[in-house]
């Protein structure tokens, strides 16, 4: 295992977790979370033959936090930053949450540098009802609750969120996991991706996209609407979904082993491998 931190820009750079070797594989954690996340994911890749590259975000993790910079364009410039400095070529992108929306955009911007794009527990375009995608609640509509709510506690803020996305059969023990990881996560890159993720629109690219597109689903996510999911595999030209039985919106905690093997399957569609 090697671990690089990554400048991606002056005074800002990415902690990169690389392991394995083969095709690579990239990792992108969900809000507020980190690397750590894909950590039974990374093992099961490595030992199947594949170099598996996580990394934190930043404002996540051991990168580092600036006060700006959280919009979708700069965090998928960032791991184009990382994509380009370990010389990666032909990757597999995988991205959970904001993730998923950063990982549709790099794969928008520049699908020279992907094999395929895997999305988790997100339609990579939207997350909110917007013109073409008209599925949820308008971000105006939940945008402020959620700001001041971060604002004013973030420790109960986040809990609940991880609360009401995973699935009661989760152990206190992995609830109190996940809620240390947001704790590396200041307010102000919490705040700002809030915002992102309520107020980003990647709509018109769906159907132009040029990469292969493997989406997985928790059967019971119930932050992804099933409609939104069910849109993007109707409209991106070779797309397909994978569905992980007894999940919410954390399937690779939920259900780790399933999810592991799913995820092993959608790297290698078409591969032989």
């Amino acid at each position: 295992m090697t671990e690089h931190h990554i400048e991606v820009e002056d005074g800002v750079s990415l902690f990169v977790q690389d392991v394995g070797h083969g095709r690579p594989v990239v990792f992108l954690h969900g809000w507020a979370l980190g690397h750590e996340l894909w950590d039974r994911q990374v093992h099961e890749l490595a030992t199947h033959g594949r170099r598996a590259v996580a990394l934190d975000l930043r404002g996540h993790g051991a990168s580092s936090k600036p006060l700006t910079g959280y919009g979708v364009e700069r965090l998928a410039a960032d791991v184009i930053a990382v994509i380009e400095s370990l010389e990666l070529e032909k990757i597999v992108l995988v991205g959970w949450s904001i993730g998923g929306l950063t990982a549709f955009r790099v794969a928008a911007e520049r699908p020279d540098l992907l094999e395929r794009l895997v999305l988790v527990g997100s339609n990579g375009v939207a997350a909110s009802k917007v013109p073409g995608l008209p599925f949820g609640a308008p971000a105006a509509s939940v945008e402020g609750p959620v700001i001041a709510a971060e604002l004013a506690d973030r420790v109960a803020s986040r809990e609940g969120h991880i609360r009401r996305t995973v699935l009661p059969t989760v152990s206190d023990s992995t609830l109190q996991w996940l809620l240390a990881l947001t704790m590396r996560v200041p307010v102000w890159a919490g705040v700002d991706g809030l915002k992102t993720i309520l107020n980003t629109d990647q709509v018109s690219a769906a159907a132009t996209l040029a990469v292969p597109l493997v989406q997985i689903i928790g059967d019971q996510d119930p932050t992804l609407s099933a409609r939104a999911a069910q849109w993007l595999i109707d409209t991106v030209p070779d797309a397909r979904q994978l569905t992980v039985p007894d999940s919410g919106h954390f399937p690779m905690v939920e259900n780790a082993e399933v999810f592991a093997s799913t995820l092993l399957a959608a790297v290698s569609i078409d591969q032989g491998s």
